[in-house]
């Protein structure tokens, strides 16, 4: 009989016990749940708010586009590259205009340069060097792929 009353009273506290004990296992984790949707409804809120300064920033931005100042550096890149028939005042002019063009699309970009020091010579050319691997770790096409025919076209002549 002691085994049986033992048995009865175990029944009794897991019929009774039970569903408190999934009531509260269930609000913790409902308590979890919502913390979760908090945190990712913030999240999605804060991108919401990035993503709508973005849009007002290219509303109202200021300066030339960063797809005109690429153009204009790489035409102003062959231009330099081609220039040896040119006279050193025109080749002069022509790396001033670069120069120009790489301390905006710095400015845009945030990056720093010294292209406003009073440099010269190899200096100059290490600085450009410096600038144009960092445009073109940021995405800025400095020299566009050579065409597949452009290559045939040279190997013919040879």
């Amino acid at each position: 009989m002691g085994v049986q009353l033992g048995l009865c009273l175990l029944a009794i506290l897991i019929m009774a016990g039970l569903p408190i004990l999934v009531l509260l296992g269930h609000e913790s984790a409902i308590r979890g749940l919502e913390r979760v949707i908090a945190q990712l409804g913030g999240r999605r809120i804060e991108q919401r708010r990035e993503h709508h300064r973005n849009v007002r920033a290219l509303k109202h931005q200021h300066g030339t586009p960063i797809e005109r100042l690429s153009a204009d550096l790489r035409r102003l890149r062959f231009l330099i590259q081609h220039s040896e028939h040119h006279s050193a005042s025109q080749q002069e002019a022509l790396r001033r205009a670069y120069d120009a063009v790489l301390a905006d699309t710095c400015r845009m970009l945030s990056l720093e340069h010294e292209l406003d020091r009073p440099t010269a010579g190899l200096e100059r050319d290490i600085e450009r060097v410096r600038i144009e691997a960092n445009l073109e770790s940021r995405g800025i096409v400095l020299t566009p792929p050579r065409r597949h025919d452009q290559n045939h076209d040279q190997n013919a002549d040879h």
